[in-house]
């Protein structure tokens, strides 16, 4: 299916007020003894602690939208029920969000991956956001699901460009045919073994053009219709005992059958690559983009960011997020220098040597 929009659609009337755009991000938090692998929460392990990870995600990404005023509503669809079983910070984290103005959604995860997977377990629960999000929302508003690791740097980019219904708007990648993109090394899960699927489906050949589940923007309808094509993808693969167990595997199968037409926003929003040990190839003007997704940021720049917001000193973080230059040197957009580098690692040291003092110090004394 291509990317380029549909010339039959029919422009929306500009004399015609639309809702504001709202944004949702998602977090699913693990039970206990739930098995689970997140590859860049750096060293995060337990459930509380992966909890506030993502948490101080959700923190920051809502301030860079609630800092500059951005027009919009926002939403953090989740499973949390019992706050403090995740622990003080994780409730200060929660609070920080609802004096941001984010709606809590109670969200359930129904749309688990087949197979077990312990690896990027919770992705699928962007489908089961989709659904929480979408109840009773105006059939023209536009819904922008994110990761929980993005940054707004200039939103109203990305708005403009959310394509109408029954269109979906999402983040391509090229990747080699053969590449194992989330590290599972089975048969069917490289874009050369989703375009082989999707030829035993009756569909195109050939490597897919890979879905990335960074940022799926619609209308309400046609998000719920996106789901809609994944459950009956799901069962037609059970029906031939396979399974796709990550968000962005079947997402791509569901394009490449082209029961979903995807728009690709790259122009507006991209998956940035930053620190000094990535190999991928530097975005050209990162500046240009309105969205960020910054995976390897969440142990250090936006948990920086949040402890910041989370203590009440905002005047640094207020002044960095008016300006994307200044967002840019904050989040490592631009790379970074030996001193940036030192201090990065400085803060990381010192933060690992305080949790450890924090466990301990919480740990009950032993009787003998």
């Amino acid at each position: 299916m291509s990317s380029q929009a549909d010339p039959l659609l029919v422009a929306p009337d500009p004399t015609v007020v639309q809702p504001s755009p709202l944004v949702v991000q998602y977090l699913y938090v693990h039970g206990q003894g739930e098995a689970f692998f997140y590859p860049t929460t750096r060293s995060a392990t337990s459930v509380a602690e992966v909890a506030v990870r993502y948490l101080e995600c959700a923190v920051v990404q809502a301030a860079s939208l609630r800092f500059r005023d951005v027009d919009c509503g926002l939403a953090l669809a989740t499973n949390i029920t019992d706050r403090r079983a995740l622990g003080r910070t994780a409730e200060e984290l929660l609070e920080c969000l609802e004096a941001l103005d984010v709606e809590i959604l109670q969200t359930e995860y129904r749309h688990r991956p087949g197979d077990g997977s312990s690896t990027y377990v919770s992705s699928r629960y962007v489908l089961d956001a989709i659904l929480s999000a979408a109840e009773d929302q105006p059939p023209e508003r536009r819904l922008l699901l994110t990761d929980l690791d993005c940054v707004w740097v200039g939103a109203e980019r990305v708005f403009a460009a959310v394509p109408q219904s029954p269109r979906v708007g999402c983040v391509h990648f090229e990747y080699p045919p053969d590449w194992d993109v989330v590290g599972f090394g089975e048969v069917g899960r490289t874009p050369a073994g989703i375009g082989q699927l999707s030829e035993s489906f009756g569909g195109p050949s050939g490597p897919a053009a890979w879905v990335g589940g960074e940022l799926l923007a619609g209308t309400p309808d046609a998000l719920r219709e996106l789901v809609a094509a994944c459950d009956e993808v799901d069962a037609q693969l059970a029906a031939r005992d396979q399974v796709l167990p990550t968000e962005e595997q079947v997402l791509t199968l569901v394009g490449a059958l082209g029961k979903v037409g995807f728009d690709s926003l790259e122009r507006v929003a991209s998956r940035v690559h930053t620190g000094p040990r990535h190999e991928a190839v530097a975005i050209a003007d990162p500046l240009a983009l309105g969205l960020w997704h910054l995976p390897a940021e969440k142990g250090l720049s936006l948990r920086r960011t949040a402890h910041a917001i989370r203590r009440g000193r905002t005047r640094e973080v207020r002044r960095d997020f008016a300006e994307p230059a200044r967002m840019a040197r904050r989040f490592n957009v631009l790379g970074t220098g030996l001193a940036r580098q030192v201090r990065d690692d400085s803060w990381i040291a010192r933060r690992r040597v305080s949790s450890k003092l924090r466990s301990r110090l919480r740990r009950p004394a032993s009787h003998t």
